[in-house]
């Protein structure tokens, strides 16, 4: 401390000399460069002035020389060589600087033009160096000197060359006015700037300057007089600081380094220069590409490269770190020996203090395996798993993406085909449904045979035939059907076919279904869709579902039900679904599959998804549960639902305990707006959940886009997950797929104990369903 002491008396004797020195540097500074400035000044006035003389000389000599002025007594005295005195008389007396302005010579003839000592260097320095045309000079203490070369050019050899080849008024007048030659001094534009008046423009600032700089420095050396005698508590505080930050710097280095073991051992990753060469590869990478470090350092990334790789992914990249942005993606590979790899890939450029690109860190995640089982259950999806024929999945979206096209959809039904089942049993009855497909594949040439759910089958032509040679075709496939004898078991079944047909029309799924509804009810083999098939029935129905629907809005008579969801590993309920119930007035519930679609259709959903919000909100409002709600993607692209889901959230106490479940659909056309929506809910601390994941639509590419945080396994998949073997391996992959996201899972339809287990057993995280408590208008928070 006492030599910290010592030290700062040694500064405070210091810093007054050194603020002395400033202060003179400065001002000598300041005078030189006010000195310059005023010489620009003057010599950038001068030849801007001098420009206009020269410009005024040339456009008079120019009428004389071309004799658009004849030459006589009356015009002589419009030559420049007599009209630039008076001029100049006239301007060095009015202009406000005194600027003085004359054409002189060494050898005038009138005493006017006669140069000056000043103006006598300037034609001095002109015979000296011929090449030169501007002279400036600030040698005299009372004004700046500028002189402008008047060289004889041609045009004046018109009157000054040869006596006899001058013109006769020029003879008659003059007697020694000849024998000029070409580029000789005959005088010169002398302008004088005074000194005085640019001086006190001038130094009048240098002085405000140098007050100015004064009281700066003045006020600076006083605050830095203040900090000194105040460093002992600085340095006390700052030598505390410095101590705390190194204890926690020790701490994050040493968590750092965790981090980055972790890293390591975790993650393939290497290290480039920044032309792309490898100059790091830790163990994990080269475990991963089968390579050795001395044949990957000095390498570029091409050595991995899959040629399959399109070149605007590499473009992009390079153009995003060049830019010193992170890039992520994922990026198909080869290993060493040429087995494909897929990798999630970050790449972060690492810049010096300048902000210069010093390397790229390039961490990436091994996730061949999750896309294979993607492209696993992405074909699941759309095959029927008892035929493996493509599923009613298949055929729609064979049908959205040949939407230009001529399509043929015919539908067939198998006629009483639950007395099948209740005579011979399921296995009989699922060996039907198998022998049935394949015989459709057999007769039907013209296009593609579908499995559609329980006991459908669909038949499409595609841009390969008309309408009638289709109509034909089926027409022989039922006939056919209807002779064949099935041997199943030692059992000869015999079945028929009900189908309904639509050709080349908007919303043909429909059609060709009401087509074959019509021929069930009507005991046809087929029926034809056109727009004379009687639907008043549908309308009606339609009708009478959007009064029930309108009166029970008006009625407040939507209420939300919950169904409590189970925590696996707690064993404890921790959620409730809220789901829309009508309640009538005598006390009857309407289950949601009976209003929902005619909701959507009348435009009045939105009301729905409103009610069950508010009355859900206000019902949780004191109690410790997270709670979800379910949102269609028509509630999200309404942007009054969305503004009133926002407001809500805005005055409700607690929206972190709130879930949003989304159903991801086929409907979805830009899911830019759904992660729009996703994010502003964030922001409030909600809860994300995709509902009815694996139903056969359900996009993995998107899920890993959107910031979700459940996946609810559909109902189709769990409620056969005790008796069908691909259910469980679709759960299975699912849960799976979720684990390595972060994500939780939970299980819908669980109804009973058997479920439950293998679902424990899958890693699942949440159930729901009958086995743990039906919706109800109150809380069940016992198993």
């Amino acid at each position: 401390m006492e030599r910290n002491k010592i030290i700062n008396n040694k500064v405070l004797y210091t810093v007054p000399i050194i603020f002395i020195i400033i202060i003179i540097i400065r001002i000598t500074y300041v005078y030189n460069d006010t000195k310059q400035k005023e010489f620009e000044f003057a010599k950038n006035e001068a030849e801007v002035l001098n420009s206009y003389v020269m410009t005024h000389r040339n456009y008079y000599q120019k009428f004389f020389i071309d004799k658009s002025i004849p030459l006589n007594d009356k015009t002589l005295a419009a030559l420049p060589a007599f009209s630039a005195y008076p001029i100049s008389e006239i301007f060095s007396k009015n202009n406000p600087l005194n600027i003085e302005v004359g054409t002189v010579s060494n050898r005038a003839r009138n005493p006017n033009n006669m140069v000056d000592e000043s103006e006598l260097e300037a034609v001095t320095y002109f015979e000296n160096n011929s090449d030169k045309m501007e002279y400036f000079s600030g040698k005299s203490e009372e004004f700046y000197q500028y002189g402008y070369a008047l060289k004889i050019e041609q045009k004046c050899l018109v009157c000054h060359g040869k006596k006899e080849d001058a013109p006769k008024f020029i003879r008659d007048r003059y007697s020694n006015a000849y024998d000029y030659k070409l580029g000789e001094i005959r005088g010169i534009i002398s302008i004088k700037l005074p000194k005085d008046i640019l001086h006190e423009y001038f130094f009048k600032g240098f002085i405000n300057s140098i007050i100015y700089d004064l009281i700066l420095l003045f006020g600076l050396f006083g605050f830095i007089i203040y900090l000194l005698r105040k460093s002992k508590n600085i340095n006390e505080f700052l030598e505390n600081e410095v101590t705390a930050k190194t204890n926690e710097l020790s701490s994050r280095n040493s968590f750092l380094n965790s981090y980055i073991q972790a890293l390591d051992k975790s993650a393939a990753l290497t290290k480039t220069d920044p032309d792309g060469i490898i100059i790091y590869a830790n163990d994990k990478f080269l475990q991963d590409t089968g390579y050795k470090k001395i044949e990957v350092i000095g390498k570029s990334h091409k050595i991995i490269k899959h040629p399959d790789t399109p070149d605007e992914l590499f473009v992009n990249m390079w153009k995003t770190i060049g830019s010193k942005k992170t890039w992520n993606g994922i990026i198909k590979g080869l290993t060493k020996d040429r087995k494909i790899f897929i990798s999630k890939t970050t790449i972060v450029p690492v810049l010096d203090e300048d902000g210069n690109i010093l390397e790229f860190i390039a961490p990436r995640t091994d996730i061949t395996e999750l896309v294979t089982n993607k492209e696993k259950i992405k074909h699941t999806l759309v095959t029927d798993s008892l035929t493996s024929f493509p599923n009613r999945q298949k055929l729609i979206d064979d049908i959205k993406s040949n939407k230009d096209k001529d399509i043929h959809i015919a539908l067939l039904n198998i006629d009483s085909f639950k007395d099948i089942n209740d005579f011979y049993g399921h296995d009989v009855a699922d060996k039907v449904l198998v022998k049935l497909a394949h015989k459709l594949n057999q007769l039907f040439d013209d296009g593609i045979v579908y499995k559609l759910p329980s006991d459908e089958y669909g038949l499409s032509v595609i841009n390969n035939t008309d309408k009638e040679n289709f109509i034909n075709s089926v027409k022989n496939i039922i006939k056919n059907i209807n002779k064949t004898k099935f041997e199943v078991e030692n059992h000869s079944i015999y079945i028929t076919l009900s189908c309904g047909i639509a050709s080349n029309t908007n919303a043909i799924m429909v059609k060709a279904d009401m087509a074959l509804q019509i021929a069930k009810d009507d005991k046809k083999h087929i029926v034809i869709y056109d727009d004379s098939l009687d639907i008043s029935k549908k309308i009606t129905e339609n009708i009478q579902g959007v009064a029930l629907l309108k009166e029970a809005i008006e009625g407040n008579n939507i209420v939300p039900h919950f169904q409590p969801i189970f925590n696996i590993h707690t064993k404890k309920i921790e959620k409730y679904e809220c789901l829309a119930r009508i309640t009538q007035n005598n006390g009857y519930v309407i289950a949601p599959i009976k209003f929902l679609d005619i909701a959507l259709k009348s435009k009045l959903y939105s009301q729905i998804t409103r009610n069950i919000l508010t009355k859900s909100f206000d019902f949780f409002k004191d109690k410790d549960y997270e709670f979800s709600i379910n949102l269609s993607i028509e509630d999200i692209i309404n942007k009054h639902t969305e503004k009133f889901i926002i407001d809500s959230l805005e005055s409700f106490n607690n929206p972190s305990k709130v879930v949003f479940e989304i159903l991801e659909s086929e409907k979805i056309d830009n899911y830019d707006e759904l992660k729009s929506f996703i994010k502003k809910v964030k922001k409030y601390g909600c809860k994300i959940a995709i509902d009815d994941f694996g139903s056969g639509y359900s996009n993995f590419a998107h899920i890993l886009e959107l910031n979700v945080d459940y996946i609810k396994i559909d109902a189709s998949l769990v409620k056969y997950i005790a008796t069908d073997e691909n259910s469980r391996k679709i759960t299975q992959t699912i849960i799976n797929f979720a684990k390595n996201l972060d994500l939780k899972t939970i299980a819908e339809f669980v109804e009973d104990k058997k479920s439950l287990d293998i679902l424990e057993d899958m890693g699942a995280d949440y159930i729901q369903g009958y086995y743990i408590g039906k919706p109800s208008e109150t809380l069940n928070s016992e198993v």
